[in-house]
Order: C-alpha cells, then structure tokens, then sequence
C-alpha cells in the first residue's frame, strides 16, 4: 500500500475562518432610510416642495412633510444623483446582513465621493442656466454647478474633456470601491478570464 503524502487524514482547512455576526443596528438605519427615501424620491412633484410652496404645498408625499423636504434638498443640492442615495443606502443594508464586516467609513466616505462626481457629471450635460421643476439648479444641482460651472469650477480650468475625464474617472473608481469586495481580484480574474 502506497504510503500517503502527508500525515493528516483531514481533507479541510485546520481552522474555520471567524464568522461574523450581522450588524443589526446598521441594516435596520439603512433599511429604514434607503426605503423611506426610495418612496419618496418615487412619489415626488414640485408640486409637493414645502419651500416653493409657501402657504402649503398643493400635493401630499407617501412620505409625509419630512419625506418632501428631503426629497427638494437632494434634487436641489445634487440634482439627479439623489437617486443614488437610497440605491447606496440598500446597498449597504445588504452589506450589513451579508458580510458586516465591509460596512465601513471608507465605504461611506467613497459613496458620498460618488455622489459629488455624479453631480459634477450631470451639470456637464446642460447649460448653466438651465432649470426646470423637477431640478431647479439643474440635473447636478447647486454642487453640480460649483463644481462644473462655477467661478473655480473644473470647466474653466480644464475644459469639457479634462473635466469628463477627472469626474468619470473619480465616479469609476468610487463604484468600483463601494460594490465589489477586492478590486485587484476582480481586476485579475477579468484579465485571466479575457486571456482564456
């Protein structure tokens, strides 16, 4: 009978890697706030802004008073990516039960990262001056416009191509951190995959 290579009948590793628990107090915070923005960003007019609307706004939100307040601050502050806050809210909701122990600051630094050059992006697409209900300050919203427009804006000191390059670049780079675990894994087994 031929003698085996080693000495341990145990085919597994010799230790299990820890397991960590779901972090329950995060999923529950994102939970709440990627729904009740989600509902309502969905449900939103310009009809139902507090602040356009000066005696009461003339259309109720699902989400209440609160819910149309937020909801006008987002898509004035940074235009269309306020929908990009409840998809990162979830996102790290499902990173919360999932695997907790990736629910970190660099995480969160890296969205708010994504929704700044999202906005810059945007502000790109229109002139300055364009405005409509939905986006009064435009689709970047007021950051949009300072980063884009503005007086010290990227526009002026790079030009449309330097600017699309900088913010695009930035926007890739903070997607690819937020949604994949190991970037230089991901990387190389596209590579090995593009290869075979």
């Amino acid at each position: 009978m031929p003698k085996s290579e080693t000495s341990n009948s145990n085919e597994g590793p010799s230790f299990q890697a820890p397991r960590y628990r779901p972090n329950w107090l995060a999923a529950l915070v994102c939970f709440f706030l990627g729904a009740y923005l989600l509902v309502a960003l969905v449900a939103y007019d310009p009809a139902q802004s507090p602040d356009d609307h000066v005696p009461a706004p003339t259309a109720k939100n699902p989400a209440g008073y609160v819910g149309a307040w937020v909801t006008a601050k987002l898509l004035k502050g940074v235009g269309a990516s306020a929908w990009v806050v409840p998809v990162f809210l979830l996102w790290m909701l499902y990173l919360a039960l999932k695997s907790p122990k990736q629910v970190t600051n660099a995480r969160a630094i890296a969205m708010g990262l994504a929704i700044l050059a999202s906005s810059g992006l945007a502000a790109m697409f229109v002139d300055e001056k364009w405005s409509s209900g939905w986006f009064p300050h435009g689709p970047g919203g007021i950051i949009g416009l300072s980063f884009y427009h503005g007086k010290w804006g990227l526009r002026g000191a790079l030009g449309p191509f330097g600017s699309g390059l900088i913010l695009g670049t930035v926007y890739a780079g903070t997607l690819l951190f937020i949604f994949f675990r190991d970037i230089g894994g991901e990387m190389e087994k596209m590579l090995t995959n593009f290869g075979a």
